[in-house]
């Protein structure tokens, strides 16, 4: 057996990917099978725009477009991604067909100068360890949102490369604090970087992070085989809950909004927001059994929708329109 699984070529990305592998090869390498795996790395549009922000371009798609495209040229037999750069919209031909289990979810900050202890602050009185006018590194603009209803003095600057990348500019004193997903840090042996963990109950998440997520061409039933006893139930029904949701919400280029969703028992809670960077905010919770998973995050999105969030979303256009580094 011989399978082609591509990805970025980050440290990261690299390492989900052999993550995956490692987990196809328990499963299918056994002592009578020969598996070989190659991982194919993908320069994607995303890697090579560095210095603006993605709203601009078209938005987090732009880190799956090429590794698509080399699966519908069937190059690769399986792409890995984080299902947070996933579009909640796929090509009809192609196919999420597992979810690994999820990883840590939440936000996090990382301080320039440490303090002596972190371990008490949450997403709420953390802003107090920032100086006045403390310049936070970020290119996302559901952080923005959040944090700017923390501390109206906080100036923004925008943040794009690797996790490395991100850590050097923090340590040269470009920032006085940069935040970044806990998952990615996690994976690489870095979470003695994070000084403050974000609630995700009060500093919603991206809609699918911390989550990795396996696409494939949609008419090869051998590799959907392959990978489906990698998908971890729960976690597909919790993160596409989440996509559900946003994909009510009929996003635009430049949208502050995320969902995060949890389960307990047969039962999911699924809580969501939308903002704008005018300061105006909105969010709402919706429940049920989670085999129900998509209803629920319909329905979440219809009550924020009716609750005015669209109107909320609609003033983030000009800043889209604009092209603005943000």
């Amino acid at each position: 057996m011989k399978l082609k699984i591509g990805t970025r070529g980050s440290k990261l990305a690299l390492y989900q990917a052999n993550l995956v592998k490692d987990k196809i090869k328990q499963l299918f390498g056994g002592k009578n099978k020969k598996i070989d795996i190659e991982i194919k790395t993908i320069k994607t549009s995303g890697d090579k725009i560095l210095t603006a922000s993605l709203s601009s371009f078209g938005g987090k798609g732009l880190f799956v477009k090429e590794i698509e495209e080399a699966l519908f040229n069937e190059d690769i037999d399986i792409a890995v991604h984080s299902l947070k750069d996933v579009p909640q919209a796929i090509p009809e031909e192609l196919t999420l067909g597992a979810v690994l289990k999820r990883d840590d979810p939440r936000d996090c900050i990382i301080l320039k100068d440490k303090p002596e202890s972190s371990g008490g602050f949450d997403s709420v009185n953390f802003a107090s360890l920032l100086k006045s006018r403390a310049i936070v590194g970020t290119s996302s603009l559901r952080r923005r949102a959040l944090l700017a209803r923390l501390r109206d003095d906080i100036i923004f600057e925008p943040l794009r490369g690797n996790i490395d990348t991100r850590l050097k500019k923090l340590r040269d004193g470009f920032f006085d604090a940069i935040v970044l997903s806990s998952s990615g840090l996690i994976r690489l042996n870095l979470s003695s970087c994070i000084d403050v963990y974000l609630d995700p109950f009060k500093f919603i998440p991206q809609c699918g992070q911390g989550a990795i997520a396996l696409e494939y061409k949609g008419s090869r039933a051998d590799i959907g085989e392959i990978i489906k006893p990698l998908n971890d139930e729960d976690t597909k029904f919790s993160v596409f809950a989440e996509r559900a949701c946003i994909k009510g919400l009929g996003c635009g280029c430049a949208s502050p909004v995320g969902a995060y969703s949890h389960i307990e028992g047969d039962n999911l809670h699924i809580k969501g927001f939308v903002s704008n960077l005018h300061g105006e905010y909105l969010e709402d919770e919706a429940a049920g059994k989670k085999t129900d998973y998509e209803n629920i995050g319909k329905s979440l999105s219809l009550n924020l929708i009716n609750k005015g969030g669209l109107e909320i979303l609609n003033k983030n256009n000009d800043f889209c329109d604009n092209k603005k580094e943000i």
